[in-house]
């Protein structure tokens, strides 16, 4: 009972934490919105606006995007194509990677020092078939790579494979550059209007997904042996 009032303030100050960092973010865009919903302002003045963005408001992107990624439920792909939007494809990339793997550590950390470990998670389908892969690191790596598993999932059963810290950083490093490439080019598509990479970042979500796959056929081989 204990750890559960625990978990649940954790997750309200970090929503609090969100809201605040939220309300900067809003401050620092501020001008780009009121030339998108200005009839006279050209598309150039309003990409220039867009790409004026410097130091301070990557900095609070970043935390933005570790406490998404810290809290469970809470997707970061929008600011990640926000991110894309205003910093293009290779600093966007780098600016998402840096906050989702901040959130990541962020979230293990707690779970570790806080002993906040949710029990019932270890029966969770993701967290199982990672568990029982023939190579469990390799899952881990995977889990990160894809979308649709949450973080907080992954972060759970890396703690119980008990990897070291070492591994657990590069698993997190590896795993969140694809998602943290597609949206950064999602980001760059909107810029440029550009359709052929938005058919190449379809491509890249579907080879995400075949992903999964190669998860519970690696756990189904495992269990066979």
């Amino acid at each position: 009972m204990e750890k559960k009032k625990i978990r649940w303030a954790l997750i309200i100050i970090g929503v609090l934490l969100m809201l605040f960092v939220g309300y900067r973010l809003y401050i620092e865009y501020q001008p780009d919105i009121h030339l998108f919903f200005d009839p006279k302002a050209s598309r150039q003045e309003l990409m220039d606006s867009i790409r004026s963005h410097g130091l301070s408001a990557a900095v609070i992107l970043i935390i933005m995007i570790s406490l998404m990624c810290a809290i469970p439920g809470i997707p970061t792909s929008v600011v990640g194509v926000i991110v894309g939007l205003s910093y293009g494809p290779f600093l966007g990339t780098l600016i998402n990677v840096l906050g989702n793997t901040l959130g990541n550590i962020l979230s293990i950390f707690l779970m570790q020092h806080l002993s906040l470990f949710d029990q019932s998670k270890k029966e969770n389908r993701w967290v199982k078939a990672i568990r029982h892969m023939r190579h469990p690191k390799i899952g881990v790596m995977i889990g990160y790579m894809v979308p649709i598993i949450p973080s907080s999932l992954i972060n759970f059963a890396a703690i119980t494979l008990n990897l070291r810290i070492r591994e657990i950083l590069l698993s997190i490093l590896i795993g969140v550059i694809p998602s943290s490439l597609l949206y950064a080019c999602g980001g760059e598509a909107l810029f440029h209007g550009n359709h052929k990479t938005a058919l190449l970042l379809v491509a890249s979500v579907l080879i995400l997904t075949v992903l999964v796959v190669v998860i519970y056929k690696d756990r189904r081989k495992h269990q066979v042996n």
